[in-house]
């Protein structure tokens, strides 16, 4: 009699157990309600192919991801930049004064947390430069693929610029498409790898315009500090490569960024997987409002 007591007792607590670690293994692998801002500052030189000139850029991003249901999720982002006039005299740089940008999108996604997410977005954004200014709105399709500690992702579709203001060369619409790998050496560390391809037909040409931006971006966690803790902190580059922008051929940037990112609802790699894992490419570095040569204002 006892010996049954014994067995009995215990196949309740192994089962008890084992619905416990079961509840725990959905919570753990379920979607989440996340977040990320991200607050950045740097230095962006331009090459127009007449003068350079070196400026000032910062900007942010933030990202909220809500789910819908045990795979569907929505997420809302936005993202803003400035850029400084140009650090040299008037007479030798060809900014056209300061550039103010924002952009922002609407993401709806399947996803197993475990293997892959298949999704939709859409957004809108602005660049303004002195008395000028494009808008833009892009749509398109999205994946990713979860591999270990490797996240793949893929982006592309439709985008389209209405420039308000006179320009040479005003952009028109085309496509977009963007290829990302994240590789997280640490549960608090990210290195990530992008590229994006667009190319833009021309509004007042026959020609059109191909895009390249890169990037690169390492995430990491300062040590512990007195008084402020431990800190999380990017170090980020950005090139972006244009051809046929203005009459004297190709404009191309550097920008070098620093920058902290901070979250809620777990780690990088638990917000990647069940959380606020999508971006958008930068559509606001197109070619319009660069240099006064696309403006058709060059001193």
């Amino acid at each position: 009699m006892t010996k049954k007591i014994i067995l009995t007792a215990s196949a309740a607590l192994l089962l008890s157990s084992s619905l416990a670690n079961a509840a725990d293994m959905d919570r753990e692998i379920g979607l989440i309600v996340s977040g990320v801002v991200d607050k950045w500052a740097g230095v962006q030189f331009i090459d127009d192919g007449l003068n350079d000139d070196t400026i000032f850029a910062s900007g942010g991003e933030g990202r909220l991801s809500l789910p819908l249901g045990s795979s569907l999720s929505a997420q809302m982002d936005a993202k803003y930049e400035y850029n400084s006039n140009g650090l040299d005299g008037l007479s030798d740089n060809d900014v056209f004064g300061p550039r103010y940008s924002f952009q922002g999108a609407f993401h709806l996604s399947h996803r197993d947390p475990g293997s892959f997410l298949l999704g939709g977005l859409g957004g809108v954004g602005t660049a303004s430069f002195g008395n000028l200014r494009h808008d833009v709105l892009f749509a398109g399709g999205e994946a990713q693929a979860y591999m270990d500690n490797i996240t793949l992702y893929a982006q592309g579709g439709f985008v389209d610029f209405d420039p308000r203001g006179f320009a040479i060369q005003p952009l028109d619409d085309g496509f977009f498409a963007r290829g990302v790998l994240r590789w997280f050496p640490t549960a608090d560390s990210r290195l990530q790898l992008e590229g994006t391809y667009m190319n833009v037909d021309l509004a007042n040409s026959t020609t059109d315009v191909d895009i390249l931006s890169v990037k690169a971006r390492y995430d990491f966690m300062m040590p512990s500090l007195p008084v402020i803790g431990a800190m999380p902190l990017f170090v980020q580059y950005r090139g972006t490569f244009r051809d046929n922008c203005t009459v004297f051929g190709d404009v191309d940037d550097h920008t070098f960024m620093i920058g902290s990112s901070y979250s809620f609802s777990g780690d990088l790699i638990t917000i990647d997987r069940q959380g606020a894992t999508l971006d958008t490419p930068d559509f606001n570095h197109g070619c319009n409002g660069q240099t006064f040569v696309l403006q058709g204002n060059d001193t």
